[in-house]
């Protein structure tokens, strides 16, 4: 049986449990509201497409693709890295999508396509951040390019920033993952199907 005091804490506990969910929904809320609503202006609606459009899965997979074949052993290495990390943070991602199951701002969609956490900022962030590190040189526009298909994200009624904020930490967390295990990563070879 519990005690008086036991269920007491308890309460307090969930309700400020509670009161923190509901300000931090409503600080989501707000922040989607102005990025959404009130950055609206005809002149941004073309380059915030373009943004999201470069965030596709198949554009990551295609630019890694360039990098790999056209590029010295580094840019393969790089390929392999960023390919790694963008597959296993999608993997993460699909996952959290089909637990959560959160409705995207314009309404509910299939599990696979809920809204938390944002597949484009996931992917966004870990080929940023493979990049950013094998060529530091390029930190600052890998970010930015990052960042600016997140707010996409939201810009478009997609996704809420919270959505976003969390793809970008999959991805980010993923591809740091991916590069503490670069060794192994780099000397893994699939083997060849023959018949």
């Amino acid at each position: 049986m519990l005690k008086k005091s036991a269920i007491l804490r308890l309460f307090l506990f969930l309700l400020i449990s509670l009161s923190t969910s509901l300000r931090a929904e409503s600080l989501d809320q707000r922040l989607f509201d102005q990025i959404h609503t009130r950055w609206d202006r005809d002149w941004l609606d073309g380059p915030m497409q373009f943004c999201t459009d470069v965030g596709e899965a198949e554009v990551g997979i295609a630019i890694c693709a360039g990098v790999g074949l056209f590029g010295g052993e580094k840019a393969r290495q790089s390929a392999k890295l960023a390919l790694t990390a963008d597959g296993v943070s999608a993997i993460i991602t699909y996952g959290m999508k089909n637990i959560v199951n959160r409705d995207r701002p314009e309404g509910p969609t299939e599990r696979s396509n809920s809204s938390f956490p944002s597949g484009h900022a996931t992917g966004a962030f870990a080929l940023a951040t493979v990049f950013a590190h094998q060529y530091p040189k390029i930190a600052v526009p890998c970010y930015l390019g990052a960042t600016c298909i997140g707010l996409s994200r939201i810009y478009l009624g997609r996704h809420y920033p919270s959505d976003v904020l969390a793809g970008a930490v999959v991805g980010f967390a993923t591809a740091k993952a991916v590069i503490y295990f670069q060794e192994k990563i780099l000397k893994f070879k699939l083997p060849l199907i023959s018949d």
